[in-house]
């Protein structure tokens, strides 16, 4: 028999039941609770409101206004999800009764907003934007009379959408180390490489009356390169937007700005909130576009309810904007009150995000670019002296800028560099020195420029090695000229060629010597012993370019032998404006089917078909404004908002090294783009020259054909090789890109991104007596009683690079040997 103890059997009773209520309450352990922020991972700016909730449950929350939050359950979850209007819902894992960080990186949602009516009363949102439209003269940062301010720039390149298949191509084997700089903070974000990163601190001068602006760089700091000219076109000059602007003119093109006075015919609204920023009680109002692939944003901005001055913008393009290689751009801008009466931009980031190639998945391997500015320190209409601004550049990089030290950089910065950032200095430094790098730099190299560095040398133009026409025949050329290894002041060129019909060798060379860089300032001799076609462009192909001799319409049989030499002196006077002056002596003989006997004298009694002249040119270009990207040596032009004029007057020197003919010529040119808004790009040309003295036709004004298969905006297109001649004349090119204005509204048609091009030309001069006199033919060409006239329409962004024209020619149809219609093409790559 078993013993009882009925104490016992209480106490057991009574743990039991401690344990089942201690068992009910749930410990501190089981709670799961997150903490993080909700952003645009384009332009890191925060999501507020945003709504995060535990999946499966009704837990759930709103972010703050700068995207941060903090939620917390009890009950069994694995994950989150963050929502909000306009982007794409994330849900990431979650680790159960633990706390944790989690940031959510949404990505945009590129959708069409429903027709929204509304019933009663006025739109609230339409009463606020005329507000703000009425006060945009009190409130556009250009109305003061001067304004002063410090920025600092950071630009910043990345590859983003890296997989583990890119990683692993062969081509990137030897830059693999470059992968353990993928930024990965985010728990949901694509991994991005910064690549590139450059970094200004600027003091920037503006004057309204007349307008003048001035940029002095005080540090500047760019991964691995130190280039003045670089640091110029990264500053905060060229890249400011103004959001109170009709148009913003982004990559060439016009976007309608969400608060333009037209900008109800392109955008729908709505007020969805209201807040206190920064003590100031603002509104919130989105916009989204009315049609389809039209030139316009996506987004919000908050106004200011006394003032009505934008507080806050954030704005990205529409998604089948008609633009190219570009998947998304993004535009925030941040205002500040500044001395109790203006709202100034504080801070702007602008991101791009460029894709090579369009997918429909949109996960394509591409760059993104970010430029974010800091703009502080405001002084207003405080004006300089205009002798400060007419003192050196107008973008002044300071002989200090590139050595600034760690903790100035860190006490300037606007905002900290991430832990990748700072690794992008010595990556780039880096990779310069990897074989590879270097072979695949080269390769590119060649394709962009057509010469292979060798030491010292530089072996090239390629697409000139192999060419032929029916002088020649079949011809070789080699040549190639120094190197930056070489000289970076002593530039030399030269090459030599043979012809296999005519049996005869060819040869040339040049020199340029720099006496100066800044200014730019350089002298050069040339000399050439060759065959040439006169009456070409400027952007034609050369006769001995291997493209020419393979897009030809018709056989190069008028063409010229010609030896030249020449020396000249350069001298720029600030970017943009530069004058020549030039000797040139050179001795032309027909070849072919071409000829130009002139009689030498008044009796008619001595011809000659050799013409020998030497001539003194004084030639001026003024192009305002205008930027560069400049290497050791040469530069590329980044255009201007400004008419570009030539102006060259040239003088016969009788006598001098035995020439033959006393006159002068002068000629006067005009170009500029224009840019209609949305309606797409206009480009012009106008152009006028006489000559007086009596010549005979190849010093004349040889109006510019075109022979081949390619489109030439510089050439008559259907107009033969010396088919007119003038002494005197007047001429006009036009050519309007509409952009798709009209193609976008055909919906069978509007995925293709097609653009309307149309082109006009015309000519008009005349030969006069005296110089057609001295001809032992005087038919050899054609003088202009009328004016010669062609048109076309075109479609370009064909596949995103071609380009083709229908040209009809329309006046002197009866001409023998032309074209009077011709479908011509070229390419032509552009946003």
């Amino acid at each position: 028999m078993i013993p009882t103890f009925p104490g016992l059997r209480s106490i057991v009773r009574l743990l039991l039941s401690q344990f089942l209520i201690l068992g009910s309450i749930p410990s501190t352990a089981q709670i799961t609770r997150v903490n993080g922020r909700v952003y645009d991972p384009l332009t890191n700016e925060p999501i507020p409101f945003a709504s995060i909730l535990f999946v499966g449950t009704t837990v759930g929350k709103n972010a703050d206004l700068d995207g941060n939050f903090s939620i917390e359950t009890t009950q069994p979850v694995d994950s989150i999800r963050a929502t909000f209007v306009g982007y794409l819902p994330a849900t990431i894992h979650v680790k159960r009764g633990q706390t944790q960080k989690i940031d959510f990186a949404l990505r945009a949602n590129k959708f069409d907003l429903p027709e929204v009516t509304i019933v009663a009363g006025e739109n609230p949102a339409i009463i606020l934007l005329r507000k703000v439209i009425d006060n945009k003269p009190k409130n556009d940062p250009d109305r003061f009379s001067a304004l002063q301010y410090e920025t600092y720039n950071k630009l910043e390149f990345d590859i983003n959408n890296i997989t583990d298949k890119f990683k692993r191509r062969r081509l990137f084997k030897p830059f693999s180390f470059v992968f353990d700089n993928i930024d990965t903070t985010s728990t949901n974000k694509k991994p991005y490489l910064p690549v590139f990163l450059t970094e200004s601190v600027s003091d920037v001068y503006q004057r309204k009356n007349p307008k003048l602006k001035k940029e002095i760089i005080r540090a500047s700091k760019i991964s691995g390169v130190e280039n003045a000219t670089v640091s110029q076109y990264l500053g905060d000059l060229y890249a400011k937007i103004n959001v109170y602007d009709a148009y913003l003119y982004l990559f060439g093109k016009g976007f309608v700005s969400p608060i333009s006075g037209i900008s109800q015919l392109y955008y729908k609204y709505m007020l969805v909130d209201s807040a206190y920023l920064d003590n100031k009680w603002c509104y919130k109002i989105t916009f989204h576009p009315r049609r389809k692939q039209e030139l316009t944003f996506n987004g919000e901005f908050w106004v200011h309810d006394t003032t009505f001055a934008i507080r806050k913008l954030n704005m990205r393009i529409s998604g089948d904007a008609n633009i190219n290689f570009i998947e998304d751009l993004a535009i925030v801008h941040d205002y500040t009150f500044v001395a109790d009466q203006t709202w100034l931009l504080a801070k702007e980031v602008l991101v791009v995000n460029l894709a090579p190639t369009e997918t429909k998945s949109k996960e394509t391997t591409g760059f993104i670019g970010r430029k974010t500015t800091f703009y502080r320190n405001f002084k207003l209409n405080d004006p300089q002296p205009e002798s400060f601004f007419a003192e050196g550049h107008e973008v002044i990089v300071k002989d200090d800028a590139y050595k600034q030290s760690a903790a100035f950089w860190d006490s300037t910065r606007g905002e900290s560099l991430s832990e990748s950032e700072r690794k992008i200095y010595a990556m780039i430094d880096t990779i310069k020195t990897i074989p590879a790098y270097k072979r695949w730099a080269d390769l590119v190299r060649v394709a962009a420029t057509g010469y292979k560095e060798v030491g010292l040398f530089e072996i090239g133009p390629i697409y000139k090695f192999i060419s032929s026409n029916p002088i020649e025949g079949f011809r070789l050329r080699f040549g190639g000229q120094t190197s930056n290894k070489f000289s970076t002041r002593l530039v030399l060129s030269g090459y030599s060629a043979y012809g296999f019909k005519d049996e005869r060798f060819k040869y040339g060379g040049t020199l340029r010597y720099f006496t100066s860089k800044d200014p730019r300032q350089y002298f050069g001799v040339e000399y050439t012993k060759d065959v040439e076609q006169l009456g070409v462009s400027a952007n034609a192909f050369a006769n001995d370019n291997v493209f020419a001799t393979l897009l030809r319409r018709q056989q190069a049989l008028l063409l010229n032998d010609v030896e030249m030499e020449k020396v000249y002196f350069e001298h720029e006077w600030k970017p943009g404006f530069s004058n020549r002056v030039s000797i040139t002596h050179t001795e032309y003989a027909p070849l072919g089917k071409l000829n130009f006997t002139y009689f030498a004298n008044d009796a008619k009694t001595d011809s000659s078909s050799r013409i020998n002249n030497t001539d003194l040119s004084f030639y001026i270009r003024f192009a305002n404004h205008e930027r560069f990207v400049s290497g050791e040596v040469d530069r590329i032009s980044l255009g201007t908002n400004w008419p570009i004029f030539h102006l060259q007057y040239q003088t016969g020197l009788k006598d001098f090294l035995e020439s033959d003919f006393t006159y002068h010529k002068l000629r006067f040119k005009v170009e500029d783009y224009l840019y209609p808004g949305n309606f797409g790009t206009f480009y012009f040309t106008a152009e006028a020259g006489k000559i007086w003295g009596t010549l005979p036709y190849p010093l004349l004004y040889i109006h510019p054909g075109n022979n081949s298969f390619v489109y030439d905006r510089s050439a008559f297109n259907l107009m033969n090789f010396y088919e007119f001649v003038s002494d005197e004349y007047i001429s006009f090119k036009a050519e309007h890109n509409f952009g798709g204005f009209f193609l976008d509204r055909i919906p069978a048609l509007r995925k293709l991104k097609w653009r309307e091009m149309a082109t006009f030309s015309a000519v008009t001069g005349k030969v006069s007596d005296r110089n057609r006199d001295i001809l032992s033919r005087p038919d050899a060409f054609y003088s202009l009683g009328k004016p010669y006239i062609e048109a076309g329409v075109g479609i370009s962004n064909i596949f995103r690079i071609l380009r083709i024209d229908n040209i009809w020619r329309l006046s002197y149809l009866d001409h023998p040997d032309i074209a009077k219609v011709a479908i011509l093409g070229t390419i032509h790559i552009s946003f």
